[in-house]
């Protein structure tokens, strides 16, 4: 997520949930439907769920502190994965098992239709696409011209890919109940919306299983693209300092944040002071303690090394802002 607009896309998802959740749970009261059950489940935990990203987000986003000597970026995977959970024992597991008792069960007639269970399910949908589209804003801003499989693919921030599915999942389950209970007053059976209720339950198993992989490769260490990785592998290697990589390996830390760690053979004659050199030569064909000019040119050359280590780690930053640290190897 980038900053304020995918902190905003959360917090329009919280309170539009929680307004649906509400008004689903009278739906319910109202109708007996299963489906009607099912929804009113799915937002009450879409609504905790997307709490628990937005605490991810603020511990994300907190200062590095001594427990944390790399930050709190990867925080936000964390609650991601939790939620992930979340969704789906709560909103696959209770709602599986409600579709089921009442698909088993022997009273299967379908209760009157009442019109506000179906103003309830219009306003939901109405409220889950203003949602849905203002976390299709935030995606499409944050992929630029990057395909949508491939940012659903390589980005490092799943939080606002979570909003936009769970949304996405959340509008076409109100279209379902809204069928399920349709075709149970053209039936007078309860059957549909049952079966309704249970492939609601299904597609939140589905959005649970793929973000909880997700996050998890994230937690793992999931490195940047191939692409990024030559791209800096590439410009290391254009370095006047650096002869070639040996060894290049990423490593995602948290939004926007990697963490690199490259072994390079350098040009020994790049970081040679050649005026300095020619002083030291003259100075051993003069003295008498040969050792200590030896010395003096050794300690100097370690500071040069080092102050070419340090102008390499800088460009490299200045290039690739999202590398936030550097563990930088000579061979």
């Amino acid at each position: 997520m980038a900053g304020k607009a995918g902190t905003k896309v959360i917090l329009q998802a919280i309170g539009g949930n929680a307004f649906i959740t509400i008004i689903k749970f009278i739906g319910f009261v109202l109708t007996a439907s299963p489906s009607m059950m099912a929804e009113a489940v799915h937002s009450l935990a879409d609504t905790f769920n997307q709490i628990l990203l937005f605490i991810g987000v603020k511990q994300s986003e907190s200062s590095t502190g001594e427990d944390y000597a790399t930050g709190m970026g990867n925080a936000r995977y964390v609650w991601n994965l939790v939620s992930a959970v979340g969704i789906f024992f709560i909103g696959f597991g209770v709602t599986f098992y409600h579709g089921m008792h009442s698909l088993l069960a022997d009273h299967h007639e379908s209760a009157p239709i009442s019109w506000i269970a179906i103003g309830i399910l219009v306003i939901s949908f109405a409220i889950e696409f203003w949602v849905l589209l203002g976390a299709w804003r935030e995606v499409n801003r944050q992929r630029g011209q990057m395909a949508l499989l491939d940012f659903f693919r390589e980005s490092d921030d799943p939080t606002v890919l979570a909003v936009l599915l769970e949304d996405g999942v959340a509008v076409l389950g109100v279209l379902l109940a809204l069928i399920g209970l349709l075709l149970g007053q053209l039936t007078g059976q309860n059957y549909f919306d049952a079966v309704i209720s249970i492939i609601i339950s299904f597609l939140m198993a589905f959005l649970a299983i793929s973000l909880g992989i997700t996050n998890g490769k994230l937690l793992i260490g999931k490195r940047v693209s191939v692409a990024q990785e030559s791209d800096i592998q590439n410009f290391i290697e254009s370095l006047p300092q650096v002869q070639r990589v040996v060894h290049l390996n990423t490593k995602i830390i948290g939004s926007g944040q990697v963490r690199l760690a490259v072994e390079v053979e350098l040009y020994g004659e790049n970081l040679v002071d050649l005026k300095s050199l020619e002083r030291d030569v003259q100075e051993l064909r003069q003295t008498d303690n040969p050792t200590k000019v030896l010395l003096k040119s050794n300690e100097r050359m370690i500071r040069v090394v080092g102050n070419h280590i340090n102008e390499m780690e800088v460009k490299i930053v200045e290039r690739f802002p999202e590398i936030v640290i550097i563990d930088l190897e000579i061979n």
